[in-house]
């Protein structure tokens, strides 16, 4: 079965760079992308949604992306769900307090390759990937 993430990120860019890291990952079944461009947003779509993971960028308006984290981590339909604070720049502080939330972190690569190898941490596999490119969703504001 697909692993499916939730991305959330207000630079709409940030969905090319994950999708093209994520066509680089061997993976058992592939990987299903959805995206939000807010956390409001995005806690619309979890009313519908279970991924098995979760990325957002720490620097969003409105709520930030630890804030966003957090809440989910209340709610027991979404108990089962990897968190992760992706971000450019991730402070000690806010770092120290993600952990102790039990939210990794994972820094924003340079490069798609790089990126590419930092997820391949966390998603092993061993076949060939299949991907759904055609069934993520992009909302825009």
């Amino acid at each position: 079965m697909k692993r499916h993430i939730l991305l959330v990120d207000d630079d709409k860019d940030e969905l090319v760079i994950f999708m093209d890291a994520l066509r680089r990952l061997p993976s058992d079944d592939g990987f299903k992308c959805t995206y939000a461009a807010s956390t409001s947003q995005a806690i619309e779509m979890l009313k519908y949604l279970v991924p098995d993971y979760v990325f957002a960028d720490f620097n969003m308006p409105g709520m930030n992306g630890l804030q966003f984290l957090q809440d989910l981590k209340d709610q027991q339909r979404l108990e089962k769900a990897q968190l992760w604070l992706y971000s450019t720049y991730i402070s000690e502080e806010v770092k120290e307090r993600a952990q102790h939330l039990g939210i990794r972190c994972l820094k924003k690569s340079d490069t798609i390759d790089s990126l590419a190898k930092s997820l391949s941490n966390l998603f092993p596999g061993k076949k060939q990937v299949n991907y759904a490119f055609g069934q993520f969703l992009a909302f825009t504001r």
